[in-house]
């Protein structure tokens, strides 16, 4: 289950119930590894943060929904979202609504 709400004080907000083609639980730590002049190579792990991860949504939504989901990508800048692994506030990357009634979301966590 998946709550996406206006950062602001509105009536907007949807449910929806994710599909199991959502990635939802994707953990990234903040590495990089650069070569040396020898041929090897130094490494540096700048550890893990949230704002590093996507949040890729599949799911099923009525016409309704799709209405206040447009609604908000025009109106708003920064999102609420809840799902099962936490709390976000995000910024809409991509919404692809299809004729059949299913909908993909990429969100890019801020907080």
């Amino acid at each position: 289950m998946i709550t996406i709400s206006t950062q602001t004080a509105s009536a907007y907000f949807v449910i929806l119930e994710e599909k199991s083609e959502s990635n939802i639980e994707r953990y990234s730590r903040r590495n990089a590894v650069r070569p040396t002049l020898d041929g090897g190579g130094v490494g540096s792990d700048s550890g893990y943060s949230d704002t590093d991860r996507e949040l890729i949504i599949k799911a099923d939504i009525t016409e309704a929904q799709k209405a206040v989901l447009k609604y908000m990508i025009q109106n708003y800048a920064l999102f609420n979202v809840a799902t099962k692994d936490g709390f976000f506030v995000c910024r809409f990357n991509r919404f692809y609504p299809s004729n059949g009634g299913e909908a993909y979301f990429k969100f890019l966590i801020t907080e």
